[in-house]
Order: C-alpha cells, then structure tokens, then sequence
C-alpha cells in the first residue's frame, strides 16, 4: 500500500509541477518574448490568447494532481491544487468577450483584463507549485 500512495503523491507532484511550468511559460515568457518582438497591440492579443488556451490544460493538470493527492492522503496537497485550478479557469471568464457596449466616443481599454489575467496565472502558478512541493511532502 506504502509503494501506491507513494506513486498517487508523485505524480500529483508532477502534474502540479507541470501546471506551473506551463503557468511561467504562459504568463512570463511569452509575455516577455511578445512585448520584446511585437507591437503593442499584437501583444496584448497574442498573450491574451496563449493565456486562455492554456487555462484549460492547467486546470485539467490540477484536477488530476487533486484526485491523486486526496487518494494519496495529502489532504493540504489537494487543497491547494483545486483551488489553484480554479483560479486558472478564472482566467477563461476574465478574459472572455464582453458584451456590453462602449460610449460613443470613448475608447474601451481590454488591456486591464490582460493585466488582471497575467496576475492572476502568477499568482496561480506559485499555488501550483506549492501544491506540487505539498505532495512530495505527503502533506
């Protein structure tokens, strides 16, 4: 029994793990990459997109580091990683279309939810590799 709980926290481990390296790709070397090469719009654009499509991956990653740290027995461990995919799929929702219409004569500004999505994989990214050290640990 020893040697599967030891297997369910390692690859709980691996999966957070992977959810944070693709959460700093994501949210630190394309952004980087793109603002570097590319005008301003273009960016905003590009990253936007890089963000939402990989939302989607890194939630699934953070499932499944959750469903084997709970069979493992690291309850805090699974814990961080739920809310962690939540808080990347939060980023489908801030960074979907809006429907409400601007003001004639004024400029809508998108470039806030890029800002509020950036931070937002960040910020997830350290809980996702937070929820990878807690399952090596068995915690």
């Amino acid at each position: 029994m020893a040697d599967m709980q030891t297997i369910l926290l390692a690859g709980a481990a691996l999966c957070a793990g992977g959810a944070a390296a693709s959460g700093w790709t994501a949210g630190v070397i394309v952004a980087n990459a793109n603002f570097d090469g590319l005008d301003h719009g273009r960016a905003d654009r590009m990253i936007r997109r890089v963000i939402s499509a990989t939302a989607g991956f890194q939630a699934a990653l953070l499932g499944i580091a959750t469903g084997a740290a709970l069979l493992g027995g690291a309850r805090a461990a699974a814990i961080v990683a739920a809310i962690s995919a939540l808080g990347f799929l939060s980023n489908v929702w801030t960074l979907a279309p809006r429907k409400e219409k601007t003001v004639p004569g004024v400029r809508k500004r998108s470039s806030t939810q890029r800002v509020v999505a950036v931070a937002l994989t960040l910020i997830m990214t350290i809980a996702a590799l937070a929820a990878g050290v807690l399952a090596a640990l068995g915690v």
